[in-house]
Order: C-alpha cells, then structure tokens, then sequence
C-alpha cells in the first residue's frame, strides 16, 4: 500500500498535532490495506495503482479519539498520556472501529457490521466512564497505575495483632 504522494504524515496541519489512539499502522493490521483503501482511496500513482488517503484516515482517527475523550473525560484526564501504537487494548480497537466508522460515506458505505462495532465501541466507553471497564492505563513506569500510588490500599498476609 502506497500513500498518496501528496500526504505526509509526519507533516502536522496545526501546531500542536493531536492525540491520537492508534496509528495507520495499528489500522492496517486490524482491517487490512484492502479495506483502508476502500474506505480512503487517494489519487492513482505513476503507475495507476491506487494510492491511501492517508491524511483523510488520519483525520477519522483524531475524530474518533477526540470522540473516545468525551465519553472518559468524566473519570480520566484526556487527553490521555499514551498515543499511537503506545495506546492500550481495547481502547486501540474501540478507537479503530470509530475510525472505520466515520471513514464511511460516499463510495464506501456503511455495513451493518461497521454500524454494530461503532455502537458496541460507544457502548465500552460509557462503561469505562461509569467505572465498569477500566482503560488499563500503564503507571509512570509502565507498571500497574496502583502501584505508583502511596495511598493505595494495600492487603498483606500477616499475624494475628490480638492475640486471639
């Protein structure tokens, strides 16, 4: 898969570039260039082969993350501290499915099954803002957010202080 010759990714339209939850990278593995190139089909190249709209996937991908930031806003500090392929499962693919989503329209239509994806990844949203799910979110040292924490409650096995 080629991108279109005149995107280039590493080129921000702003100067502050955007959190996003996943990468073009993460999107091919989980959907394959096939699809991508349905769903953002840019200019042919010099050689008639169909080139990705990567700045137009780009775009569906900080839509949805921005998207995901409201739905966890009430339980977390968006935008969240990871990006990219950096980005922990499932939120990466909740993310992914909302892209594949709003990549649709035109020439690419909307399947039952693309619909059904966008409104379960809205559904786990909601349950990581009601504190049902948790996002999994690595700590300072990638290890667990709990163990950073010098309040947190602590169990460990001891005697009995009673003496019963």
């Amino acid at each position: 898969m080629t991108l279109s010759p005149s995107v280039r990714l590493e080129d921000s339209p702003t100067a502050a570039a955007p959190t996003l939850y996943g990468s073009l990278a993460s999107l091919t593995q989980q959907f394959g260039e096939a699809e991508l190139l349905m769903l953002a089909q840019g200019p042919d190249d010099d050689e008639g082969q169909p080139t990705l709209d990567g700045q137009r996937v780009l775009d569906a991908l900080a839509r949805a993350s921005r998207e995901a930031d409201t739905y966890i806003a009430p339980r977390y500090a968006v935008p969240l501290p990871v990006s990219g392929d950096d980005t922990p499962e499932p939120l990466k693919s909740v993310v992914g499915d909302m892209t594949r989503y709003h990549l649709t329209g035109g020439n690419a239509q909307e399947s039952e099954s693309i619909i059904r994806r966008y409104e379960e990844a809205r559904e786990w949203l909601k349950s990581v803002a009601k504190g049902v799910t948790d996002l999994l979110l690595p700590g300072a040292d990638g290890g667990d957010p709990a163990e950073d924490d010098d309040n947190a409650v602590q169990i460990l096995p001891g005697i009995r202080v009673w003496g019963l």
